[in-house]
């Protein structure tokens, strides 16, 4: 079996099997995100414990690159510190750009399997969508948490 096959049986079973897919009560944070170009969209909720993301789930529908990639990123973040789960963003970005290669990238986990889709541009905005929801719910989080301190 080739990498290519490889990597597309990964996205089809993330896009067929999506882990932490679903809505959670009473999250700390949340945002939808809407791609204009293809129709994509992302509802992304998640829980801070001790700045860790203790859960995150998501929900929406779009093309097998946007759905296996939130599922792939749910998966990955769910346990990490804000912090952690903000770099491992930025990999994923500087990943579709090019400026990072796979086997240098082994913290991505499943997510390398969507290296192959910054050779097509109009896709990359598919396999970014949740992690642009994952920032703008990041910082959703920490908006809301300064709000209380302020309290």
């Amino acid at each position: 079996m080739e990498v290519d096959d490889l990597y597309q049986e990964v996205i089809l079973d993330h896009f067929k099997k999506p882990r932490c897919h679903g809505c959670l009560a009473g999250p700390c944070a949340g945002c939808t995100i809407y791609n204009p170009l293809c129709g994509d969209q992302i509802v992304l909720n998640l829980r801070l414990s001790d700045k860790v993301v203790s859960e995150i789930a998501f929900s929406g529908h779009g093309c097998s690159i946007s759905q296996a990639a939130a599922s792939m990123m749910t998966d990955l973040c769910r346990g990490k510190t804000v912090e952690q789960a903000r770099t491992l963003a930025q990999q994923f970005r500087e990943l579709m750009r090019g400026e990072r290669k796979s086997e240098d990238s082994p913290e991505l986990g499943d997510a390398i399997s969507l290296e192959g889709v910054r050779n097509f541009s109009s896709r990359v905005k598919c396999a970014t969508l949740a992690w642009e929801a994952l920032d703008r719910c990041l910082d959703n989080a920490e908006k809301s948490e300064q709000a209380e301190v302020k309290e």
